[in-house]
């Protein structure tokens, strides 16, 4: 979040426009990179030429920056253990598909059997669309699969698709939404899914 919102707010600076807090990422973020942008830019100086040259700006700048963020704690734990059995891994993002590879690649390198960001080829989560099409890549029925997200954009894609939901509570969402959103359980931690799958 942290990096995300330095990024945003630079830009937004750079543009001669208010910044936010920190904190109103959590809610500007989740969506894919143009919903964020018009969430953070006045909507009454939004052009399509402007919204244009934002994302083009944020992804030039975040493309220097991405590195200074860390994976939230237990995480890795989390990945290593799931990777160490034969249960097959996924990533599913709204941001750039290029990116989306650089940044597993560099914190969970070989972790993952699919890595799938936003293309073009699908509509941004929540349309199920892609969520289908992660589902077929690892050859499994969307109603084996366990969609693990922290928003409401997360929970709504994996019951648009058929898949378990798990909403985590460490991430950029509130309980009240992700229950709201459909979740089919809730959890504080990754060790909880450590746990669950040694069970």
């Amino acid at each position: 979040l942290t990096s995300l919102a330095d990024s945003y707010n630079r830009i937004l600076e750079t543009f001669g426009y208010p910044t936010h807090h920190e904190d109103a990422y959590r809610y500007f973020i989740g969506d894919g990179l143009r919903a964020c942008v018009e969430r953070c830019l006045p909507a009454e100086v939004q052009t399509q030429r402007l919204i244009q040259d934002f994302m083009t700006a944020q992804q030039q700048d975040y493309e220097q920056t991405w590195h200074t963020a860390r994976p939230y704690p237990g995480i890795s734990e989390l990945i290593d253990s799931l990777a160490a059995t034969t249960t097959p891994l996924a990533v599913l993002s709204n941001k750039n598909h290029a990116f989306t590879q650089k940044c597993i690649d560099h914190f969970f390198p070989g972790r993952f059997d699919v890595v799938q960001g936003y293309t073009g080829e699908f509509p941004h989560k929540p349309d199920p669309a892609v969520a289908f099409a992660v589902c077929k890549r690892l050859g499994h029925a969307p109603g084996d699969v366990v969609f693990v997200g922290d928003t409401a954009t997360d929970i709504r894609t994996a019951v648009a698709c058929g898949n378990k939901s798990v909403g985590v509570l460490w991430g950029f969402r509130d309980a009240d939404e992700l229950t709201a959103a459909g979740a089919d359980r809730l959890i504080e931690t990754p060790a909880e899914l450590i746990e669950e799958h040694k069970a």
